[in-house]
């Protein structure tokens, strides 16, 4: 008897899927990359197992199933063109490329970035105010135009230049800022996130530029990021969807959505994850995700403290000798807020305690080495916690850390402050 061609595709799919576990398990790589590849597989498996269950019933659907696929086909093809036709002009991808002295980059022009690979307009002869960082001044999941160096510009009269990126630290600062001072900048803003940037700093310390900061007796290792041009995608399954959001600006848009909200999801579901309830701030805290990056007891952490001290003091000195303001901006963690917040009207939420004791005392370490540099501080936390006591929260509601727009603006507001002092 021969094989029907509903069972002939059903064998077909589940070899397909068989593959694509089995490359999967083998191309190791991050678990998301592995999950999406046994998600796929099973998937392509599941019409040969119905069938093999549920015989006829389950041809019937799945041939239905078929048939309906058409018409939705065609009106993805149909909105495809209307976005092509119709939508905003397409923005390039953005492109990571591999640096001798960053570590990585993003490629100019790529994903609406400048000549230079940042995130502004375009690349000035000169700018008033420059600041560096990382994704927290970037403004992961905020406006451009609703950034705090661009608001800080905005009120104080005055242009402003971002170089910033997604996982800098104090290593990438301090060479940000050596590149930077050739615009002759007045203000040096350094955004120092407590969330990550003491274990980064420590990472990127194995950069073949960062020799200087490197202490005897303890092994450095040459970060990698796995996302450089270049490199292959991590499996077959992954291969798939990254060509298809590449050429496809219907499903490119829809998958930039998508990502950004399974960011949040994902950090929700992190161990440990505690939430707090409340009807205007609510959100979801993740000590046990963070606590790791400040405190002390890990190597990785302390090492960290002492190069991003060294790289504050080459950051100052280099701005003193090109005549301008070096102004430290303290971003804190939402969950050393949350406590500090909770502590002041005497309410201490225990399990962001061992946070909130270990982010203080490298807040101290910081702050101290700070204005033994000479750099002016500009503390976040007091302002943040006096918005969660009138009901406005300056993260998003989900466990994502970054700063969202009121956020920016209260780094904005003190900053301009900040300038108005002196």
């Amino acid at each position: 008897m021969r094989p029907r061609p509903l069972d002939l595709c059903a064998i077909i799919g589940a070899l397909a899927g068989v593959v694509l576990a089995i490359d999967g398990w083998r191309a190791g790589s991050l678990f998301r990359y592995q999950l999406a590849a046994f998600v796929a597989a099973g998937v392509l498996a599941l019409p040969l197992l119905s069938i093999g269950l549920l015989r006829e019933p389950a041809r019937r659907f799945w041939r239905r199933a078929a048939f309906a696929c058409m018409p939705l086909a065609a009106l993805l093809l149909l909105a495809e063109l209307g976005v092509r036709v119709f939508g905003p002009p397409a923005v390039p991808p953005e492109v990571l490329r591999e640096d001798a002295r960053l570590g990585h980059v993003l490629a100019p022009g790529s994903g609406g970035m400048d000549g230079n690979g940042f995130r502004n307009a375009a690349v000035p002869e000169g700018a008033d105010v420059l600041c560096v960082g990382d994704s927290q001044t970037w403004g992961f999941q905020v406006e451009a135009d609703d950034t705090f160096q661009v608001l800080l510009g905005r009120e104080l009269g005055l242009s402003a230049y971002q170089m910033a990126n997604g996982a800098y630290c104090p290593v990438q600062y301090r060479e940000l800022v050596r590149q930077g001072l050739r615009l002759r900048p007045k203000l040096v803003v350094v955004g120092f996130y407590f969330g990550n940037d003491l274990l980064e700093a420590f990472g990127y310390a194995g950069l073949d530029s960062s020799a200087d900061l490197r202490a005897p007796g303890i092994h450095y290792s040459r970060p990698r990021n796995p996302e450089l041009e270049g490199q292959s995608s991590p499996n077959w399954t992954m291969a798939f969807v990254d060509g298809v959001l590449a050429h496809s600006r219907l499903l490119g848009q829809a998958a930039d959505v998508v990502k950004a909200r399974l960011r949040g999801g994902m950090l929700d579901m992190q161990p440990g994850a505690v939430p707090f309830i409340d009807p205007r701030v609510g959100t979801i805290l993740l000590p046990d995700y963070r606590l790791p990056t400040v405190a002390l007891g890990n190597t990785a952490v302390r090492d960290g403290l002492r190069i991003s001290a060294q790289c504050l003091q080459d950051i100052a000195t280099g701005c003193r000798e090109a005549g301008a303001r070096c102004v430290l901006l303290a971003i804190p963690t939402k969950e050393f807020c949350y406590a500090e917040w909770q502590r002041s009207i005497g309410k201490p939420l225990l399990a962001l305690a061992a946070l909130h004791a270990a982010e203080t005392t490298v807040r101290t370490g910081l702050f101290d080495a700070a204005r033994a540099a000479g750099c002016e501080l500009v503390d976040l936390a007091p302002a943040c916690v006096t918005a969660l006591g009138e009901g406005r929260a300056p993260w998003p509601p989900n466990g994502d850390g970054h700063l969202n727009a009121l956020g920016h603006e209260l780094a904005a507001r003190l900053l301009a402050q900040q300038w108005r002092s002196r």
